[in-house]
Formats: structure tokens, C-alpha cells, sequence
């Protein structure tokens, strides 16, 4: 019961709680979901923005190399005179063309059969050394062939000089390249106001997944940028940040927010306050419902119970006491005890007259055995009176007068050893008087058993079963009679051994008498051995054990009889 009463209180608090996380990490998931896709329409909006500036300067600086023949006049222009017009009225054009365009940092321009090269800054025109670096790396980057002769590149391509991060593209009119460089800084300008948390950031990345702008972020809290970007994800080993990204489709980069996980949080810590607080107080609140619970339901019952069980292994006097518990325990306490009370006092009055049906009982078998001895005994003595034999009758008659004094107090359920003995010792006399040299017989006994007490007629009634099936005028009877004393761990007991020298028992009477089953004479009627099995039965109960056998050795019966030394206690077992 206990661990039903465990089960159905988890049954019924354990699904709660369960949907109180679920519904905590769904609200969670929920609010990670709505931010991503707000962030993300916001940096699709933002790359469309940008893709279309980058596709305005695209368009422009194919029209000079294309339609307008701008930069194609410097790679067709002879003279010198011709060139510098060409080169001048160029930077003239671009330089109040740079404005229009955001976030363009820079135009330049490279004359490859003159090698000479130029550029228009947006930010900061007296740069010279910071031009220089630019200038190389961008004739560098020329001369590599890094990009679609003869038109536009398809896509903006990331580069990086003297530290900065910029967006190249670059047109070929003839031996005459145009470009622009836009500042990845410049790019991200308009983002950077965005409220992703004091530890956000919002960059750029490549198609391989490897920041192209300034940042400290992805390196500092292990954050993984992944190549293609389909939905938002949580990356980070110091800690979380949410990542949404939205590609380029000028550019050969990704616009990437880190947005982070605390700062998404921030606004359910009052749901998550109560999701926590009602799943720890369940936990805690489970082991008290329990405790009370076992006071109220399983004590009460466990202590009904245990009076249950004393009552079975007989302590009937054994009462439950639920004085201190509900009052539907405190009605069944009083109804068993009342119950118990009723059935004790029926118990003693059964005890009592099943206790004096036991003494009639064995009052009458006692009474059964004396007719059957008296008849014997009359018949010797007509016998020696008919030879006048008086000195034998004389014996005989106080034999006689001994052994019934005995029977006649025999009523009761015990006698001294010795007084049985003797008693036994009568009768075997008598019978030598009957079969004389046919019969020997010994009694062996200690004395410190003398006074033990115990029922009437048990040995006699074996001596005279064995007189009466194994006395023959052929062979001489041997009958042993030997008592013991043993001790054991139950307490002490007295063995009384019965042996003779006769045939024994039949096989079919001694497989009937091992197996504890009747035995009837010819006539129908039960013998002295069941009247003394009877008996023992009612006086000691399971105390007593009866042990017929044929002794092997001597060829004759042999019985043990195992009483308790004390059968005042036994009885009351």
C-alpha cells in the first residue's frame, strides 16, 4: 500500500509538474522563436537594403565602363595631353558622384599600359599613407585577376587591407580597371543601433562561415558560425547566444545578429520564477504530503495489523490502539477490539466445555480398557482354583486387589511413573501366572523420573497388546520396557521404549499404524493402541509422537513413545 500510495501521489503530481516545465521551456522556445524571426526579418530587410546600394554602385560603374565610355577614352587616348583630359574630366565625375552613393567608401581607377592609378575617398581624402597601402594591394590584387574580365563581378568580394575589412568590386573597360571599396564598418553603421544586449553584435561573415568585419565575440565566447544560415540557432561554450543570419545575394557574405540568451530571457523571469518556485515546492511538498499521509492512513493500519497478526499466532488478548489518528481508523480500532473481545470470551467458554468433553472422553476410554482386563484375571483365577492352587491364588488375588486399586483411581488425566509402573509390574505378573515360563520381562527406569507424571494405562495397554498377539505356548516372550530421559531444544521429554520378542507387527497393520490410520480386531473394534493414541492426542496434542516399528535385531515389535516431562505446560500451549 505504501508504494501504491507513493505511485498515485506521483501519478497525480508528477504529469503538473511535467507541464509546468514543458510549458516553461515552450514559452522559452517560443520567445527564442518570435525574437529570431523579428531579428531575421529585420537583417533580410537590412541585406535587401544593402544588396540594392551595392546594385546601384554595381550599375553605375558599368555604365562608365560600358554606354558612356568614360573609362574606356583613358585605355584609347594617345597622347598625353589627351589622357590627363580624359583622367581629370573621370575624377572630376567621380568625385561628385561618390555622395550619391552609400556606403561606398571609395572609387579608384588603374591604367594598366600606364600604370597609373587613382581613387576618390569618401571618408578621408589627405590619407596619403593609408592610400599607399591601398594602392598596392589593390594593383596586387589586379594583376592577380581576381575577378570577370571584361563586366561586373557577380558578387562583391571580401577583402582585407592594413586591418580593415572592405566589400571590392571591380569593372575592365579596355586596360582601364574601375572599383569601389565599401567599409564593412560603414556597412554595419546603420545596425549597430539595434538593442541585442550589452554583449551582442552584428557582423558579417563569409560563405564559410568565418567573420569578415571586426569582432571580439565569436572568438571570446567559442561561438560557431555555420556556413549557410537556414534558421536560428543557440551556439557559444561561455555562453549562449542566439544566432539568425540572412545572406547576401550581391555580396559573398552573410549578415549575421548574436543575440544573447539571457538577454532574449530577460523578460520571463517572473514566469520562470513561478515555473521553478511550483516545481521545487512539488518536490518538496511531495515527501511531506507522503509523511502525512502515513500518519493519517499507514501507521493505523500497520498497527491494525500487527494486532491481526498477534491474534493469528494466538495472543488473543492482543487489542489495537488508534486513539490518535482519524475517526474512520478510531470506529475500526473500536469495532475489532469489541469483535476481539467477543470472540475471546466465546473462545473460553468453547475451551471450557471442549475441555470437559475431553475428560469425559477420556474418563470413558480409560473405562474401556478395566472390562477387558477383569475378564482375563477371573478366568486364571477359575483355573487355579479348579487345580487348588492356593498359594498362586493368593498371589494372584493380590495382584489383583493392587491392580484394581490402581484402575479404580485411574480417572484421573496423570499418575507418577512409578505408580504406572508398578501398576504394569502387577499385570505382568498376573500374566506369569498365566503363561508361566512363556513370559520374561524387565522394567528399567531411572529414579529421578519417578514422579514424573504421566496418562494412565499408556504402558500397560502396550504390554498387554504385545502379551495378547505374541505370547505362543512354542516360544518363550520377552517383553523390555526402558525409559529415558531426553533433552532437547524445545525442553526436556521422556522416552518410554516398548520392545518384544514376538513376530512383530503384520505389514499391513504396521503400514495402517505408521501412517497414523485405524486398526480394528476381527470384530470390528478399535484396540488399545488407538484408545491410547486417542489419548495422548487429547492430553498433548502435537507435543507427543508415537513410533511403531519391528525391531530387526530381536525379530519383534517395537514401540517409542516421546512425552514432555512437564504436560501442565504443553497443555496449555
Amino acid at each position: 500500500m505504501r508504494a501504491k500510495l507513493i505511485i498515485s501521489v506521483l501519478i497525480m503530481t508528477m504529469p503538473l509538474v511535467g507541464m509546468l516545465l514543458y510549458n516553461n521551456y515552450y514559452a522559452i522556445h517560443v520567445v527564442r522563436g518570435q525574437v529570431a524571426d523579428s531579428y531575421n526579418n529585420m537583417l533580410n530587410l537590412y541585406t535587401t537594403q544593402s544588396d540594392s546600394k551595392l546594385d546601384d554602385i554595381d550599375s553605375y560603374m558599368r555604365t562608365l565602363a560600358g554606354s558612356g565610355y568614360d573609362l574606356l577614352s583613358l585605355s584609347q587616348e594617345v597622347n598625353d595631353g589627351e589622357y590627363y583630359s580624359s583622367k581629370i574630366y573621370l575624377f572630376n565625375k567621380l568625385t561628385k558622384d561618390i555622395n550619391l552613393y552609400n556606403p561606398i567608401s571609395s572609387f579608384f581607377v588603374y591604367t594598366d599600359h600606364r600604370q597609373d592609378y587613382f581613387n576618390i575617398s569618401k571618408n578621408n581624402p589627405s590619407a596619403i599613407k593609408e592610400n599607399e597601402i591601398i594602392q598596392s594591394y589593390i594593383v596586387d590584387y589586379i594583376h592577380a585577376d581576381q575577378f570577370s574580365k571584361g563586366s561586373s563581378s557577380k558578387a562583391w568580394k571580401y577583402v582585407q587591407i592594413n586591418q580593415e575589412n572592405y566589400l571590392i568590386d571591380i569593372v575592365k573597360a579596355g586596360d582601364a580597371f574601375l572599383g569601389a571599396l565599401v567599409s564593412t564598418e560603414e556597412l554595419l553603421k546603420p545596425l549597430r543601433a539595434l538593442q541585442i544586449g550589452e554583449e551582442g553584435e552584428v557582423l558579417l561573415a563569409n560563405r564559410q562561415g568565418e567573420p569578415i568585419s571586426d569582432s571580439q565575440r565569436v572568438s571570446e565566447y567559442g561561438i560557431e558560425l555555420q556556413p549557410q544560415i537556414n534558421a536560428y540557432y543557440l551556439s557559444g561554450t561561455k555562453k549562449r547566444f542566439l544566432v539568425v543570419g540572412a545572406p547576401s545575394n550581391r555580396g559573398d557574405f552573410h549578415l549575421i545578429a548574436l543575440i544573447p540568451d539571457q538577454y532574449i530571457l530577460a523578460k520571463l523571469p517572473y514566469l520562470q520564477s513561478i515555473v521553478w518556485f511550483i516545481t521545487i515546492a512539488a518536490f518538496l511538498f511531495i515527501p511531506i504530503g507522503l509523511y502525512a499521509m502515513r500518519q493519517s492512513v499507514l501507521v493505523p493500519l500497520y498497527r491494525l495489523l500487527r494486532t491481526m497478526k498477534k491474534v493469528r499466532e494466538g495472543d488473543w488478548s492482543s487489542r489495537v490502539a488508534l486513539s490518535h489518528t482519524s475517526g474512520e481508523f478510531q470506529l475500526m480500532g473500536g469495532a475489532f477490539n469489541a469483535m476481539m473481545s467477543e470472540v475471546e470470551r466465546l473462545r473460553t467458554n468453547v475451551y471450557e466445555e471442549q475441555l470437559n468433553k475431553q475428560k469425559e472422553e477420556l474418563q470413558r476410554l480409560q473405562l474401556q480398557v478395566n472390562p477387558h482386563f477383569f475378564l482375563n484375571t477371573l478366568n486364571i483365577i477359575y483355573n487355579l482354583a479348579k487345580i487348588k492352587n492356593y498359594e498362586l491364588i493368593l498371589e494372584m488375588t493380590m495382584s489383583l486387589i493392587e491392580y484394581f486399586r490402581f484402575m479404580f483411581r485411574s480417572n484421573t488425566s496423570f499418575v507418577p511413573l512409578k505408580d504406572e509402573l508398578n501398576h504394569t509390574r502387577n499385570y505382568l505378573k498376573i500374566q506369569s501366572l498365566r503363561f508361566p515360563e512363556k513370559l520374561k520381562w524387565t522394567i528399567e527406569s531411572p529414579e529421578f523420573l519417578v514422579d514424573v507424571p504421566i496418562p494412565p494405562l499408556v504402558i500397560q495397554s502396550f504390554v498387554e497388546n504385545a502379551i495378547k498377539h505374541a505370547v505362543t505356548l512354542d516360544e518363550p516372550l520377552t517383553i523390555v520396557v526402558r525409559i529415558e530421559f531426553l533433552i532437547e531444544e524445545i525442553g526436556s521429554r521422556m522416552k518410554i521404549s516398548i520392545r518384544d520378542t514376538g513376530p512383530g507387527f503384520k505389514a499391513e497393520i504396521l503400514d495402517k499404524l505408521q501412517a497414523g490410520r485405524s486398526v480394528e480386531n476381527e470384530r470390528g473394534e478399535h484396540t488399545g493402541i488407538w484408545n491410547v493414541e486417542r489419548r495422548l492426542r487429547l492430553l498433548y496434542g502435537d507435543s507427543a509422537s508415537l513410533v511403531f516399528d519391528n525391531d530387526t535385531d530381536r525379530h519383534g515389535a517395537a514401540i517409542e513413545l516421546i512425552i514432555p516431562t512437564n504436560p501442565g505446560m504443553e497443555a496449555t500451549r
